[in-house]
């Protein structure tokens, strides 16, 4: 429940991802003089750190609180902490064309804090955001309720209304912050402003970490084949594309299963995962991948560079653009010219529309908080766990700019220009190596990519074996 708390013993958390501008720091000042607080923080009892309502409390200390209404959790594991802030950020200041619409019975007079039964709380329409209410179901079951709505004078939601429908969904009652009569107008205003972004990049980045989102592939379920464990771009795209003497390089392989189903068929493919691990153990396998260094460069000085290279869900795991354009970079600098590439991602759309769908019973299902560059953040493992997304034209324009200008995009391995935007659940791209870059932008990516840093503050030395090879090549 809300409690009152004294605002200076509240300690704020490093990571916070929101970021003010100084316009909207200055639009939350004027919401709080004119409507007073009508949405409470969240602050972990344990420490009294706050794990949202951070630009809340900084401008209420300037306008000289003493205290506040938080909302006191208990037990809050440091994965949930992080998610709570990206949750209620979006939960504080959601107000959209998809919400549902929500009357809750008040009585006469009521204004500011009111708890409603659950009986009096009426879902007159669904609306959408059902990722969303997935992952606050999980949040309040776990933790206990963590936000308020916000409702005008006759009762009807106008703010937080998918909090609300939550709340109503599992059968609890709702806090509630009454307006007074004429206020409604004036919290939607402010309300709808943008009260920062998503802003990511001060956030410690450890790349080994990337290494979770690879997938298992050409696995078994109770001995039947699952069809998420197949990959598009080797079914479609690479493996009608290649014979038994094309010379192929799978970058970023991750656990090498389809390496290692056509290794065994006697293709002649290669294969690099920097952070491969130890089958059935959380471990990175540091041998297997020097010796799968010494293959690559075994095959770059005995033929020269692939005919093929493959880059399979790479690139939404990349921790930043700069990381982006190196493997790009690199797919480049070890294909021969006129080669072929192929390579894969998520589309924007798809996560977009995943996250405000209006229907979901997939208990996998999350609503995503991007930056400007679509990447999202979350706490995994106790560290950040990075995700990057592309739009139709990321693809085109990285294409062109990193590999060339001869290429074709792909969804489910059916061609689909380069005008219709992405929306299927994973993209494909089949394109001929161009070699746009200069030879010294190849070497700064490949330096960058065989030196990728490991845990224990180390980082790979295998540079020292591949760019002499590139070199002379």
């Amino acid at each position: 429940m809300m409690e009152y708390i004294d605002i200076s013993v509240l300690n704020p958390a490093e990571y916070n991802p929101r970021l003010l501008t100084p316009e909207a720091q200055e639009n939350l000042k004027k919401s709080i003089i004119e409507l007073g607080i009508i949405k409470p923080i969240i602050i972990r009892r344990s420490d009294n750190r706050i794990m949202a309502g951070h630009q809340r409390t900084k401008t209420m200390k300037l306008l000289g609180y003493t205290h506040v209404p938080a909302f006191i959790l208990d037990g809050v594991n440091s994965t949930d902490e992080v998610r709570f802030n990206q949750l209620h950020n979006y939960a504080e200041c959601e107000v959209s064309e998809i919400q549902p619409d929500i009357h809750v019975a008040l009585p006469a007079g009521a204004e500011g804090f009111f708890t409603v039964p659950n009986k009096d709380i009426t879902l007159i329409t669904k609306g959408g955001n059902n990722s969303r209410v997935v992952d606050l179901t999980k949040m309040i079951l776990r933790y206990g309720q963590f936000a308020n709505a916000v409702c005008d004078h006759t009762g009807k939601v106008i703010i937080s209304t998918v909090y609300a429908k939550t709340v109503k969904l599992l059968g609890m009652d709702l806090l509630v912050y009454v307006l007074p009569e004429g206020k409604d107008e004036l919290a939607l205003s402010y309300f709808s402003k943008e009260y920062g972004v998503f802003e990511y990049s001060h956030l410690e980045r450890k790349t080994y970490i990337q290494s979770f989102a690879q997938k298992a592939r050409l696995r078994q379920k109770n001995g039947v084949p699952s069809s998420r464990s197949h990959s598009t771009l080797y079914e479609s795209l690479v493996i009608p594309n290649i014979t038994k003497e094309t010379r192929v390089l799978d970058f970023g392989a991750g656990q090498k299963d389809y390496v290692t189903m056509l290794q065994k068929k006697g293709y002649r493919i290669d294969a690099i995962e920097f952070f491969h691990r130890k089958d059935g153990a959380d471990i990175i396998d540091e041998k297997e991948i020097r010796q799968d260094c010494t293959a690559l460069c075994r095959t770059l000085s005995e033929y020269g560079l692939y005919d093929v290279v493959v880059c399979d869900s790479v690139l939404n795991s990349v921790n930043s653009l700069e990381d982006e354009k190196n493997v790009l970079l690199t797919l480049s600098a070890l294909c021969k010219p006129g080669g072929k590439i192929f390579w894969s991602g998520i589309p924007l759309l798809f996560v977009q529309k995943s996250s405000e769908r209006k229907e979901t019973h997939d208990y996998r299902s999350k609503a995503v908080f991007l930056d400007a560059n679509n990447f999202t953040a979350n706490f995994r493992f106790g560290e950040w766990y990075f995700q990057h997304y592309h739009s139709t034209a990321d693809v085109v324009r990285l294409n062109k700019a990193y590999i060339g200008d001869t290429f074709e995009i792909f969804e489910r391995g059916v061609p689909v220009g380069q005008e219709r935007e992405l929306r299927g659940s994973s993209f494909q791209v089949m394109t001929v190596n161009e070699r746009k870059a200069k030879k010294e932008d190849y070497m700064k990516a490949l330096q960058a990519e065989f030196t990728l840093p490991l845990p224990n503050n180390r980082r790979w030395d295998l540079d020292k074996d591949i760019l002499p090879i590139f070199e002379k090549l």
